[in-house]
C-alpha cells in the first residue's frame, strides 16, 4: 500500500459500509424556532483560542478493494497540516503536508517526494481527504450568515445552508455531529461524522472523527488516542533528503 497517500487524513473511526445513508436518517423534523446566530452561539468555537494540535490516532482507511490499519501522528496549525503514517508494525511509511492548495508527499519507503495541487485530477478520492486541514475539522464552525433554514427533532437540530450543505447538531449537547456536503460540490469529502467528544484543558473536541471521499466509495476513520492543545514548538516541515528531489505534478 501507498501509505503517504492514504495515511493523512487523520480523522476517523471504524464505521459501517460505505455508502452515505440519508442526510435526516429518519427523523421526524420541523421549522425551529430559533435563530443560526443563537444556534451558532452556543457551538464550541476556539478559533481565537486554539492555534495549534499534536496528537497521535489509530486510523482506518478504506477504499473498494482495500482495508488498511495505520498510526498516524499529526500536527496542525489553521494553515497547514503534517501526517505522518505507521504500518501495523510501526514502520514508518511517509509524511503528507497539506497547506491550503497543494499536497506534498513523502514516501519515505520508495524513496520519491511529490508536490501536487489539491485540485489536481491526479488526486485519487482518497489523496483529496489528506488536503484537509485536520484543525479546522476538529473545530468544524457553521457560518450562521450562510443559514438558509434550520429544522429541529427532539434530539437534533439540522442547520441548512444556501448551498445545500447540511449540519447536524447534538440539540443537548450542542456540538456538530454532522456535516453532509450538497450534490455536486467540490468539496474533497461528502460527509463527515463526529462521535465521542472529550474535555481536553477547557477544549470540548471530537475523539472519533469520520470522512467519507467526495464519491462516497472511500472513508477514513480515526480515533485519536492522545491530544496536545497549543503545543510549543509546532514544527510543520518535512525533512526530505537531498538526494530526493521534489517532482511537482
Amino acid at each position: 500500500m501507498n501509505y503517504p497517500v492514504k495515511l493523512l487524513i487523520p480523522v476517523l473511526l471504524v464505521v459501517a459500509a460505505c455508502s452515505t445513508p440519508r442526510v435526516v436518517e429518519q427523523e421526524n423534523l420541523s421549522e425551529a424556532d430559533i435563530s443560526s446566530s443563537e444556534l451558532v452561539g452556543q457551538l464550541p468555537d476556539y478559533g481565537s483560542r486554539l492555534d495549534a494540535i499534536r496528537g497521535k490516532g489509530k486510523a482506518l482507511v478504506s477504499e473498494p478493494g482495500n482495508t488498511e490499519r495505520v498510526t498516524v501522528l499529526f500536527t496542525s496549525d489553521r494553515d497547514r497540516s503534517l501526517v505522518t503514517v505507521k504500518s501495523g508494525i510501526g514502520i514508518e511509511g511517509g509524511k503528507l503536508l497539506a497547506s491550503g492548495d497543494s499536497l506534498l508527499i513523502y514516501n519515505r519507503v520508495d524513496k520519491y517526494a511529490r508536490k501536487i495541487s489539491a485540485y489536481s485530477d491526479r488526486l485519487s478520492s482518497i489523496d483529496h481527504l489528506a488536503t484537509i486541514n485536520i484543525l479546522n475539522i476538529l473545530n468544524y464552525v457553521p457560518v450562521p450568515q450562510q443559514a438558509d433554514r434550520i429544522l429541529e427533532s427532539e434530539e437534533s437540530y439540522w442547520l441548512i445552508q444556501e448551498n445545500g450543505l447540511r449540519i447536524q447538531i447534538d440539540r443537548k449537547d450542542k456540538v456538530v455531529l454532522k456535516v453532509v456536503q450538497p450534490e455536486p460540490s467540490r468539496a474533497p469529502y461528502s460527509r463527515i461524522v463526529y462521535e465521542a467528544y472529550g474535555e481536553e484543558k477547557g477544549f470540548r473536541l471530537p475523539r472519533r472523527i469520520t470522512i467519507y471521499s467526495a464519491d462516497r466509495r472511500s472513508k477514513v476513520a480515526l480515533l485519536i488516542q492522545s491530544l496536545e492543545i497549543n503545543p510549543e514548538n509546532v514544527d510543520l516541515n518535512i525533512d526530505i533528503p537531498e538526494n530526493i528531489p521534489i517532482v511537482r505534478l
